[in-house]
């Protein structure tokens, strides 16, 4: 008996006259992530709204459960129904193998290793204890919440704590079904140590990684902070009151400041000599790759190997196995390229003409979230720039309403970014308008034709405005620079412009600070001219 429900979602009509594809998705538990965690006030949480559910693992492969239980008592997991019969044999046999690295409930979370990692708090020399006042809450909820607590007491998440110096209050979080998540409002207690700044993965990065594979697998951490156990003698200084009295987590807990680093600094140990070969991971994310579809069985047993010695547990019904591409990070990755996700396109599409600020920077917010993909993205939204500025009435005129059209026109068939292939020169086009400069990078496929990786732009400053146009070329380039330096320190780079901007700045006999400034970025990089001709 299936216990997920399939959501569809028809593609454009194009796309689906070429492809015949329909986009499935599975229903996974609700995510156990910290962005969920919006404090309620008191008299909010008399209500606790509904949680809003980040829920569904997207791929353009339709989803096959595979029960590795029974009727009554289902342990489902996923894997991709285009497999041949044989693949899916091949994948059934493994997963089953490695079935003790999945964990259907809590009580199948033994704990990541302590040798990896265990959390520990740094409270500065000073800091002032901040006792929380107990929320008020509806009668109806108190009993639900009670349930929450006494199921984190079995699982052994939890204990309860006297006399603590610091106390949390809880904030209830509907879920769809009805029942309560019991979230901590640590706010108070993050402010009293610094961040740790170990670096989480760039999503850019990681997005242009994952193109190009005949094959993905996608897992997820199963309550993944919670598989991180606390020092014990800070177990305290994370209580919280409760209607059923007041209690410490025995395990990081989700919305405690730097859990993430924590998690992000366990997932480099543990697989520091697969990351960006065959693996990568953003925080308790972790994806498998391989270029050859044949060699992906090889690469998840070793990734499972892994994950059975440090005995850290996946989600299985976040995990999708053997799939030719995926929503990651908000856009869809397969093997040839980096689209957009069609219902993103779709909500700017039947968007009607902004009649206020607010529904302005909404619009705006959504193109930002898209400027990759769009080609001069601030020069076609000047008008809307102009309408925005402190001061000046909101007036949406030809000019805007001419933009707005101009851009649904344009997303209505957006390109196809690529990933760069090493070893191969990027091409960069630049260019500077009336009001903003922007540039294209590029790349030659197999074939010899030019590809796009990326589309950038912004408005030029009033004091930019005043600059020659030979220099609004220099500061196009140097923007570029900026933006995709983690490109240019890879691959040399063939400059395409109509003028000669590293000829201007070396050429000065001297230089001004700005001149000085741009000097010293170009000569970081391998850069070569070809001038376009008008």
């Amino acid at each position: 008996m299936k216990r997920h429900r399939n959501l569809i979602i028809s593609c454009d009509k194009v796309l689906k006259a070429k492809l015949q594809t329909i986009i499935f998705t599975k229903i996974q538990e609700d995510k156990d992530d910290d962005k969920e965690r919006d404090s309620i006030e008191e008299e909010d949480a008399e209500i606790a709204p509904l949680e809003l559910e980040e829920g569904v693992k997207a791929t353009i492969d339709e989803l096959k459960e595979i029960n590795f239980g029974d009727v009554e008592n289902p342990r489902p997991i996923y894997i991709s129904a285009l497999l041949t019969d044989n693949e899916e044999g091949a994948y059934i046999e493994l997963l089953l193998e490695f079935k003790d690295v999945f964990a259907w409930s809590y009580k199948e979370m033994p704990g990541l290793d302590p040798k990896v990692a265990i959390h520990q708090l740094s409270i500065r020399k000073g800091a002032r204890p901040v006792k929380q006042a107990q929320r008020r809450f509806r009668p109806e909820l108190v009993p639900l919440i009670e349930v929450e607590v006494n199921k984190l007491i079995e699982v052994g998440f939890i204990r309860e704590v006297k006399y603590p110096t610091w106390i949390s209050s809880i904030v209830p979080i509907r879920k769809k079904h009805g029942q309560i998540r019991v979230c901590v409002d640590f706010r108070d207690l993050n402010g009293a140590w610094p961040k740790d700044d170990f670096p989480l993965p760039i999503a850019e990065l990681m997005i242009d990684a994952t193109t190009g594979h005949d094959a993905l697998s996608f897992m997820d951490g199963s309550s993944g902070y919670n598989q991180i156990r606390m020092v014990l003698k800070d177990e305290e200084l994370i209580a919280f009151c409760t209607p059923k009295g007041i209690y410490c987590y025995t395990v990081m807990p989700f919305g405690l400041k730097n859990a993430g680093a924590t998690y992000q600094r366990a997932m480099q140990k543990i697989f520091d000599d697969m990351l960006h070969k065959n693996v990568d991971c953003y925080v308790d994310d972790l994806v498998v790759k391989s270029r050859m579809r044949q060699d992906h069985l090889q690469d998840l047993r070793k990734v499972f190997e892994r994950l059975r010695r440090y005995q850290l547990k996946m989600n299985p019904l976040k995990c999708a196995f053997s799939i030719t591409s995926k929503k990651f990070f908000g856009f869809i990755v397969r093997h040839r390229g980096i689209e957009i996700e069609q219902a993103k396109i779709d909500t700017i599409l039947k968007m009607p003409e902004p009649r206020n600020i607010h529904e302005l920077k909404s619009l705006q917010g959504k193109l930002a979230y898209l400027r990759r993909f769009i080609s001069n993205l601030a020069g076609q939204c000047q008008p809307f720039s102009r309408i925005m500025k402190k001061g000046v009435s909101f007036e949406w005129d030809e000019a805007c309403h001419n933009a707005f059209r101009s851009i649904k026109s344009y997303l209505m068939k957006p390109p196809v970014l690529v990933a760069p292939v090493p070893g191969r020169p990027l091409i960069l086009y630049i260019a500077a308008q009336e009001y903003s400069v922007g540039a294209l990078l590029a790349q030659e496929n197999n074939e010899g034709k030019e590809s796009a990786l990326y589309y950038l732009s912004r408005m030029m400053t009033p004091n930019e405005l005043k600059y020659s146009p030979i220099e609004k070329i220099c500061l196009a380039l140097i923007f570029a620079i900026q933006k995709l330096k983690h490109y240019f320190q890879a691959h040399t780079v063939r400059l395409v412009s109509k003028a000669n901007p590293l000829k201007y700045v070396m050429s000065k006999p001297v230089l001004s600070d700005r001149l000085a400034r741009w000097y010293l970025q170009l000569q970081q990089f391998e850069i070569c001219i070809s001038l376009k001709r008008p």
